[in-house]
């Protein structure tokens, strides 16, 4: 058993652990690694959760003789019928033996573990201190992506960095750890590491988005926004587990890496981290302000125009015509013109003409109505060729339903 010096995590959040057999020494200050370090110590010890159902990601965080526990998301093993295997990166499938859904409500943490049996030595994570993750800290996430047309076994690691954005105190199924990053169907239960390639949450949920709700049908328009539980609420739930914390390499240990500044940004990052920020706190008006401060140092970046054109959807008025306010159109059509294969952009930017399609519906003006409707749904099938070609079959799926729902109001 193998347990970690630096005040055991606050004795494992008011728990009562104690200290035995291996103690491992932790430095004063952690070092902040690179994303290649963090990639290193991320491979070995995530793993495939597989099932006729759909795949998933997990992290190892603990063995006991040849048992080895796996901490994932709940709605990857939800389903108790169902027959789950581990796949590790040595490309070995084992089957699953144990699992524990630590979620009976949708306002409990979306956790669960689930245990395989190896004779092979696998190395374990080692668990930050979530809390030390604030607005502005580099984070990873890391995970097996369906991507590519890759499902099941045949899937890659793949390494996405980004930023914390927001740590509200409370969000359904314990979602209080948020960051902007790129991540795919199939990376939910993968970790998210700190800048010290420690695991501090796991990732869970992905495209937030303001709902579009004048017709009452509409999709939410798609953005970078990421969450995932932090580790510390499942430290928090070990006796319901079954964990003992002696079995757990824990460090709180400070980290050297120091979050982008948001209190007097001058740079065109910093600008716009600012601007996600407020955006994702729902300061639209104070995000545009950033956009824009960040756009005068860096006028050619698609994020920035996309995310612009996100702050500006949520400012629409549902009985106002976009071109008499706010105006994301341009904005999401700038960022296709920067980057051609921005299905994200492509989807909102549809959106939007929706938005005006109904509008004019609405003031009877039935040949602008099915104008916008006509641009909408082109917009839609560009965004789903898009997302069929980078293998993000979900968001190709949402689109094609989209798609029908706009034809029938044709």
């Amino acid at each position: 058993m193998i347990f970690s010096q630096s005040n055991s995590l606050n004795n494992c959040l008011l728990g009562t652990a104690t200290v035995a057999a291996i103690i491992i020494t932790i430095p004063t200050i952690a070092t902040a690694k690179t994303a290649q370090e963090v990639a290193e110590i991320a491979a070995p010890i995530t793993v495939q959760i597989n099932s006729n159902l759909g795949d998933g990601s997990g992290i190892i965080i603990a063995k006991n003789d040849h048992i080895y526990t796996v901490l994932t998301v709940n709605h990857v093993v939800q389903d108790s019928t169902i027959k789950y295997t581990v796949r590790t990166n040595q490309e070995k499938d084992y089957p699953v033996i144990d699992i524990v859904n630590l979620q009976t409500t949708d306002e409990e943490p979306d956790l669960a573990i689930v245990k395989f049996k190896s004779p092979d030595p696998y190395p374990v994570a080692t668990l930050g201190n979530s809390e030390q993750s604030v607005i502005g800290s580099q984070i990873y996430v890391f995970g097996y992506p369906a991507t590519g047309g890759l499902f099941g076994t045949d899937r890659a690691p793949e390494l996405s960095p980004g930023l914390v954005t927001s740590r509200p105190k409370t969000r359904p199924a314990g979602y209080t750890l948020r960051y902007q990053a790129v991540t795919w169907s199939g990376m939910s239960g993968g970790p998210v590491f700190d800048a010290d390639g420690r695991v501090i949450g796991i990732h869970g949920q992905g495209e937030f988005g303001f709902a579009q709700t004048n017709s009452g049908d509409v999709a939410p328009i798609k953005t970078g926004f990421n969450a995932a539980v932090p580790i510390n609420s499942f430290i928090r739930k070990l006796s319901a587990a079954g964990i003992n914390p002696l079995d757990l390499i824990l460090d709180d240990t400070p980290t050297d890496s120091n979050p982008i500044s948001i209190v007097n940004p001058q740079s065109s990052e910093a600008l716009y981290f600012k601007g996600i920020t407020y955006l994702d706190q729902g300061d639209a008006w104070e995000a545009i302000t950033n956009f824009n401060l960040a756009l005068q140092k860096e006028p050619n970046s698609p994020e920035i125009y996309f995310n612009l054109g996100i702050a500006r959807s949520s400012l629409l008025n549902h009985n106002e015509l976009i071109t008499r306010g706010p105006n994301p159109i341009k904005d999401y059509t700038k960022a296709i013109e920067l980057n051609p294969g921005y299905a994200d952009a492509y989807y909102n930017r549809a959106i939007a003409y929706y938005h005006n399609s109904v509008t004019y519906q609405k003031i009877e003006d039935k040949e602008q109505a099915n104008k916008q409707l006509q641009q909408a749904i082109k917009d839609l099938q560009k965004a789903a060729e898009l997302y069929q070609q980078g293998g993000r079959f979900n968001a190709y799926q949402d689109t094609i339903i989209l798609i029908q729902k706009f034809k029938d109001r044709e």
